[in-house]
């Protein structure tokens, strides 16, 4: 069975087979920060301690941002590694290489 023809410009095939494969950019964090920071404010202005649950509770928040924070450098990775292909493609061939019809 022959391959279906896309009626897609070229450009636009191209942008769609590197987008593809990108990685999930996380979702905003500044809620998450403002969250740990408004805990820790209130924290700071009572006379009690910080308790275990807290702690626990604070310490979850951290790792999800350090996560959100990877799948974020690693996105970024993603996108300057593309386009460095690509613009390497262009400069050296006149087209981009890695498309295939």
């Amino acid at each position: 069975m022959a391959k279906k023809k896309s009626k897609l410009p070229k450009h636009q095939q191209v942008w769609n087979k590197i987008r593809k494969k990108a990685p999930k950019v996380p979702d905003i964090t500044c809620p998450v920060i403002d969250d740990v920071l408004t805990r820790l404010e209130t924290m700071s202005t009572s006379e009690s301690l910080l308790t275990k649950a807290q702690f626990k509770t604070l310490s979850k928040k951290l790792e999800t941002l350090r996560t959100m924070n990877e799948q974020l450098r690693d996105s970024g990775q993603y996108w300057h590694d593309a386009c460095d292909t690509v613009v390497d493609d262009v400069f050296k061939f006149g087209k981009y290489k890695g498309y295939a019809k």
